[in-house]
C-alpha cells in the first residue's frame, strides 16, 4: 500500500488489516511534528506497512515523536506500545482515562458479564464454547500509559498545525475528532465514515446510552465548515453535513423498524393471551 499526500503538512498512511473486510486503517502522519494520528492493528504486517510507508518520507518508526489516539479500539492503537517503547509520547482524549479505568473493572468480571449477556440475549452454543475456554478471560489487563490527556474544545499545536479537540462519544466513549480549521480539515476517526455506519454497541453491564451519545456527537460536528474529512477507514470524503444527515435518517429508520417489530410482537402476544384466556373460560 502506498501513502497518499494530502497536502504539504499531512500524509495518509494505509496500514493493512488482514481478515477484516475494511482491509486497512488510516494513520495520518503530520510531517513537521513527526506525529501520527492512530496507528493500525497489532500485527507484524501492520508494523511493516507503517515502516515501509514512513520510509517514503525518510522516517523510521523510531522517529515518531507522538501519537494522538482518536479512540482505544485495537485497529487504532495496535502499534502504540511499540512506538512508545521507541520514545513517542501518547496523547488521547480526557475520557480515555475514565474508559480505561472502566475497562480494567469490566475485565475483572468479563466472564460472568458475558454469561449474563448470553442468558439475556441468547446464544447457548456460544455460551457452551466460552465455558469450555474460560481461560481466555484474563483479569490482569493494564491501562495503556497515556502521557497527555486532551480536553474537549482544547486547541493544541503540533508543528505547523493547530488542532481543535472535539469529544465525540458514541462509537466509543473516549472518541475524539480533530479539527484543523485553517486548512478546513476534519480528522473524523470512526465517528463519521463515508459509507458504512459506525458501530454503536450496547452492553447490559454498562450504564450508558451509546446511541443517544452518538447522535448527540453527530450534532456536535454537523455544522463544522470543512472541505475535507479524513476518516479512519474507507476513503477521504468532502460532504460532511449531507453524510451526517444520511446517518440521522439511517438511525431513525432502524429505530422505527425496531419499534414496529416490538409493537407487532406485543400485539401477537396479547392476541395469544386473549385466545388462551378464552379457551380456559370455554373449558369451564
Amino acid at each position: 500500500m502506498n501513502p497518499e499526500k494530502i497536502n504539504e503538512s499531512i500524509v495518509q498512511l494505509k496500514i493493512p488489516m488482514s481478515r477484516n473486510p475494511l482491509g486497512k486503517t488510516f494513520s495520518y502522519l503530520l510531517l513537521e511534528s513527526k506525529t501520527l494520528i492512530d496507528t493500525g492493528v497489532p500485527t507484524e504486517e501492520a508494523y511493516q506497512g507503517l515502516k515501509d510507508q514512513l520510509a517514503e518520507y525518510n522516517l523510521k518508526p523510531q522517529d515518531i515523536e507522538r501519537v494522538i489516539i482518536t479512540h482505544l479500539h485495537n485497529d487504532h492503537i495496535g502499534i502504540v506500545e511499540t512506538l512508545r517503547d521507541y520514545g513517542a509520547e501518547i496523547w488521547a482524549g480526557a475520557a480515555a482515562k475514565t474508559r480505561q479505568e472502566q475497562m480494567v473493572k469490566e475485565w475483572e468480571n468479563l466472564y460472568e458479564n458475558t454469561l449474563r449477556e448470553l442468558d439475556l440475549f441468547g446464544g447457548q452454543e456460544y455460551r457452551n464454547n466460552i465455558t469450555r475456554n474460560r481461560y481466555v478471560f484474563k483479569s490482569d489487563v493494564k491501562p495503556m500509559p497515556i502521557d497527555r490527556y486532551l480536553q474537549d474544545g482544547e486547541k493544541i499545536t503540533v508543528g505547523d498545525l493547530e488542532l481543535k479537540v472535539i469529544w465525540t462519544p458514541g462509537h466509543s466513549y473516549e472518541h475524539i475528532c480533530l479539527l484543523n480549521q485553517a486548512q478546513r480539515i476534519l480528522f473524523s476517526g470512526d465517528h463519521v465514515l463515508p459509507k458504512i455506519t459506525s458501530h454503536v454497541a450496547l452492553y447490559s453491564y454498562r450504564n450508558h446510552d451509546p446511541l443517544n451519545e452518538y447522535l448527540t456527537s453527530l450534532h456536535k460536528v454537523e455544522d463544522i465548515d470543512v472541505d475535507t474529512i479524513l476518516p479512519g477507514h474507507e476513503w477521504i470524503f468532502h460532504d460532511l453535513k449531507p453524510r451526517i444527515e444520511q446517518l440521522y435518517r439511517h438511525h431513525r429508520n432502524r429505530l422505527d423498524e425496531m419499534k414496529a417489530t416490538l409493537e407487532d410482537c406485543a400485539l401477537k402476544t396479547n392476541s395469544e393471551n386473549i385466545k388462551e384466556t378464552g379457551e380456559r373460560w370455554r373449558l369451564r
